[in-house]
């Protein structure tokens, strides 16, 4: 394969900040490390974080004009350093990265919390360094998932962002089969939420803003869909919700167990705090850019309430979440698929209010 890899390559590029994009011809990264491979891009998903990199969100992490985006990558294997073996990685394998490029293995953080953290990180794909948005890409083989056939290559982009980091929140919650979670939010992120806790056997309540994520979610296999949903659009909707959430499942102490937060309103962890059980966890991956939580503190203390947040998973979770995603049959809803030429047009049909599930570039 590797005599077939051409010299440039399409690529959609951050034309300046808050100015759309260009696409141009750019020089394939061929120079390999030893733990680096290179990746023939088949899609590529559109992400909330996408557009934060657009508005100039990371520039300070290092995000500048000419990027490539996307990190949410999925394709084939064309070239391999000449470590990659060691990550059992080859030159044929359909892979997906999450968006961590080049961790140390050395740091605290790499051996206590994950590679996902790490200190010297080198980069981020599609926010600091380039990403999917091309023909092809250079990643890390140590962080990459093999993809089974039985995922579309469209559906599986979105897996390496919305799928990890979701499941690294389901994680990080602590929900038990037969406990009760509430995802709040059901976009990208969501609608995959709902199948895996699904899938690890929860009982699940999904909560949107908008009824166009209860149809998404309601639009899934029938094994996997929520055991309650609700559209919260007006106040009186909202207190409808806390009321009989937080008076509901328990004989004593009533309430969830366990809140997932997709969405990026600055309310939401408050809100939720008013349906969590005492010693209950809110987990909230939302990631609001410009402006801070709003956290109810009384009912934190005196209910004895966790909020915690969570960056993405660990690569040994992302290739976990693959393959609960196969095994289980989750599906990845994909309202419209792009080429590379038309990422301006993506780039406005994601910010449309009725959006339903993922948009994603493919090749």
């Amino acid at each position: 394969m590797a005599d077939q890899i051409p010299k440039t390559m399409r690529a959609a590029v951050v034309k300046d900040f808050n100015k759309g994009y260009e696409v141009r011809d750019i020089d394939v990264p061929t120079d390999l490390g030893p733990n680096d491979i290179l990746v023939k891009i088949a899609a590529a998903g559109y992400c909330h974080t996408d557009l934060q990199v657009m508005q100039g969100v990371y520039e300070s992490a290092g995000a500048k004009p000419g990027l490539v985006g996307s990190h949410e990558p999925a394709g084939t294997v064309v070239k391999v350093g000449s470590d990659a073996g060691k990550s059992n990685i080859h030159v044929g394998d359909r892979v997906g990265s999450i968006n961590t490029f080049a961790f140390c293995g050395e740091c605290n953080a790499c051996k206590h919390q994950g590679q996902q953290l790490c200190e010297k990180l080198v980069g981020m794909l599609g926010l600091t360094i380039n990403g999917g948005f091309a023909e092809y890409m250079k990643a890390d083989a140590r962080v990459v998932s093999k993809i089974p056939e039985s995922i579309p290559w469209d559906e599986a982009a979105p897996l390496f962002c919305a799928g990890a980091t979701v499941y690294g929140a389901l994680l990080a919650s602590g929900v038990k089969r037969g406990e009760w979670l509430t995802i709040v939010g059901i976009g990208g992120l969501g609608h995959l939420g709902v199948q895996y806790a699904k899938a690890l056997g929860a009982n699940v309540i999904a909560i949107d803003n908008r009824k166009e994520g209860i149809e998404t979610v309601l639009s899934v296999p029938s094994h996997l869909r929520p055991d309650k949903t609700f559209v919260i659009d007006s106040e009186d909707a909202q207190k409808r919700v806390i009321e009989e959430l937080q008076s509901s499942f328990y004989d004593t102490n009533p309430g969830v167990d366990r809140v997932v937060i997709n969405a990026e309103a600055r309310n939401l962890i408050k809100f939720s705090q008013q349906f969590l059980r005492k010693g209950g966890v809110v987990v909230d991956v939302g990631l609001p850019s410009e402006t801070t939580l709003e956290v109810d503190p009384f009912a934190l203390s005196f209910k004895e309430q966790t909020v915690k947040g969570r960056l993405i998973c660990t690569p040994e979770q992302s290739q976990d979440m693959i393959n609960l995603h196969a095994k289980n049959g989750c599906r990845a809803h994909i309202e419209k698929t792009y080429g590379v030429d038309q990422i301006n047009e993506m780039f406005e049909h994601y910010q449309r209010k009725d959006l339903k599930g993922r948009l994603c570039m493919v090749f």
